[in-house]
């Protein structure tokens, strides 16, 4: 990665969470997991112990890059809904701010949902892995291929682990990022400097 290692790894953790707190009273009713306990869970679920859905919110070219190993894309999840009643379900965006919207209507729908907190950005540090899952035919699954790649939406947002590879938009459009927030840019979002 990204020179710096370890004490560059910190600097990006905390900058990931003090963002997320600056936008998370947004969501206040928005319960949140955070990357090590979602860990533990997708283990948990494996064996069978729990049922878990982890659900991506982002677009799909950010999909396309990467997503969290076993997640469902939002529109899938959409059509599936049903079946996902009994189950705990954990969304995530980049950082949080779009699946924290999310997992609001969720809740309200009655479902046991959670935020990922930092969303795919702490998954990175907390050793979560991600595929690239490009190429599925109508309806066929591609095999899911690991992958050190990771969408983190702009330029600033390069925080992922120095392990991982950062794609970002280089200059969205405003209406891409006003879609991806959903209206207004939040002021915790303005510092943004595309480019």
């Amino acid at each position: 990665g990204a020179g710096g290692g370890e004490d560059e790894d910190a600097r990006r953790q905390s900058e990931i969470d003090r963002l997320f707190a600056e936008f998370a009273p947004k969501f206040p009713k928005a319960p949140q997991m955070n990357a090590e306990q979602l860990s533990k869970e997708m283990k948990a679920s494996n064996a069978k112990k729990k049922k878990l859905v982890v659900v991506d919110v982002r677009t799909k070219d950010e999909q396309d890059v990467s997503m969290i190993k076993t997640a469902l894309r939002k529109e899938e999840f959409e059509v599936r809904k049903g079946e996902f009643k009994d189950h705990k379900v954990v969304a995530y965006c980049t950082i949080g701010y779009r699946s924290g919207q999310y997992v609001e209507k969720l809740c309200v729908e009655g479902f046991d949902a959670y935020n990922l907190k930092g969303s795919i950005l702490a998954w990175t540090h907390a050793g979560g892995e991600l595929v690239e899952t490009v190429g599925a035919g109508a309806g066929g699954i591609a095999p899911a291929l690991i992958t050190n790649r990771v969408h983190t939406f702009g330029k600033d947002w390069d925080l992922a682990s120095t392990d991982c590879e950062a794609v970002f938009f280089a200059k969205p459009a405003v209406t891409v990022v006003t879609n991806y927030i959903g209206g207004l840019i939040p002021d915790a979002l303005k510092p943004w400097k595309w480019g």
